[in-house]
């Protein structure tokens, strides 16, 4: 599924505008809240391309900040890390407890699944690149561990990383959807390239839970395909009781078990959207990542994203 739009709020009244863009700003990315000190002059700019896997937005503007909250991410159904591509003046990226200064040609990477603070000045424009998380997780299991981390973009693998991201972001719109595809899959092994090659020195952790926690996760992900996957397993990897990996988990208002599910669920869709998966069956699709029983996936799936997976797959295709 493409789309294209673009927000310019030019197009509204002064009064409106900052509503406007919070509203343009949600609908192009995850639920967010905005903050403008100079509203009557305010001025912003969304150019978004919505492709099946993942997004490309080129946006710009006057000084705001934009902050992803607690009650954002628990209402929302699927996760995304965000690339920023700074093309103009200057913003920062602020996740984990750490801030990343981006100058035209640098990058960073955040994730929808924690609180992020975005803090952008005046005449600031970047290119956004939106992208599921299971994707780039299955390339770079530690992402989650590399976000905020300034990407410089001015020599080497930075460099060329940025200028391939943006070349290929004008060249995504091929009318074949197999190539379509195939040019998504390269722009999200650059993304992980550019990451894990600016990374490695920052591995720090900000307590030893968050290093149990991506441990975890990162023994969820990898083990998806196995039916008998269950917090029994995760919690015996992590060398850990099920009760304190629980609670662990608690703190992001999620369960071992749910993590699970829901890591299932998005694999799961992100192979329903692909063409590359159409003459698949959907019941092949959801064993192949885990799911035992072809009714109770249904149900599932329905309760996580509103629709049948029947419906889903041929929405996407619409």
């Amino acid at each position: 599924m493409d789309a294209q739009t673009r927000y310019d709020t030019n197009d509204v009244p002064p009064g409106d505008r900052l509503a406007y863009w919070r509203e343009s700003v949600c609908a192009s990315y995850v639920q967010l809240g905005c903050e403008v000190e100079k509203t009557p002059e305010f001025r912003g700019v969304i150019e978004i391309a919505k492709h099946n896997v993942l997004s490309i937005s080129r946006v710009s503007g006057q000084q705001h900040r934009v902050r992803r909250r607690n009650r954002d991410i628990r209402s929302a159904t699927e996760s995304y890390f965000l690339l920023s591509l700074q093309t103009s003046n200057v913003s920062s990226v602020s996740q984990f407890g750490k801030t990343a200064v981006l100058r035209p040609g640098d990058m960073a990477l955040y994730a929808s699944t924690a609180p992020y603070t975005l803090q952008l000045t005046d005449d600031f424009s970047q290119t956004v690149v939106q992208l599921p998380a299971s994707k780039l997780l299955e390339r770079l299991p530690n992402a989650e561990l590399l976000t905020a981390c300034r990407i410089d973009g001015q020599a080497g693998i930075g460099k060329l990383v940025g200028e391939n991201v943006l070349a290929f972001a004008d060249h995504i719109n091929s009318p074949n959807a197999m190539l379509q595809a195939l040019v998504q899959d390269t722009l999200i092994d650059l993304i992980a390239t550019g990451v894990a090659a600016h990374g490695s020195h920052k591995l720090e952790l900000s307590s030893p839970e968050q290093h149990v926690m991506l441990r975890a996760k990162s023994f969820i992900r990898a083990n998806l395909n196995d039916p008998n996957l269950d917090r029994n397993r995760v919690a015996l990897d992590v060398g850990m009781s099920v009760r304190r990996l629980n609670d662990i988990f608690s703190k992001q208002d999620e369960s071992i078990s749910a993590f699970i599910r829901r890591m299932r669920l998005e694999r799961v869709s992100a192979d329903l959207s692909d063409p590359r998966y159409a003459q698949q069956t959907i019941s092949e699709i959801a064993f192949r990542h885990g799911f035992s029983n072809s009714q109770n996936f249904s149900t599932t799936f329905r309760n996580h994203f509103g629709e049948s997976p029947r419906s889903y797959r041929a929405r996407q295709k619409a």
